[in-house]
């Protein structure tokens, strides 16, 4: 099983959306999601700050928030990942 993981922080709506995509796509992909906050973390915190969300496939970064800001974007790009799991 493959896992998708979510940089967030509490309280961004980017990052929310992000969740709430990859959660409803949860039936069309087998995959784990675990969402990761940079406020629980310094080193995730020094990393991603700037860039959240931030989504992971098995442990590589595979978008930021430039890419996934605009709500067509980020439903369009995190479906072809999960439906390319």
């Amino acid at each position: 099983m493959h896992k998708i993981t979510v940089i967030s922080k509490h309280g961004c709506h980017l990052c929310e959306r992000a969740i709430q995509v990859l959660e409803s796509l949860k039936t069309k992909g087998n995959f784990e999601l675990e969402v990761l906050y940079i406020e629980d973390d310094q080193s995730l915190h020094d990393e991603y700050w700037l860039k959240i969300p931030v989504v992971k496939l098995d442990g590589k970064d595979v978008f930021e928030v430039e890419e996934i800001a605009l709500p067509d974007d980020c439903n369009q790009k995190l479906g072809q990942l999960v439906s390319g799991l």
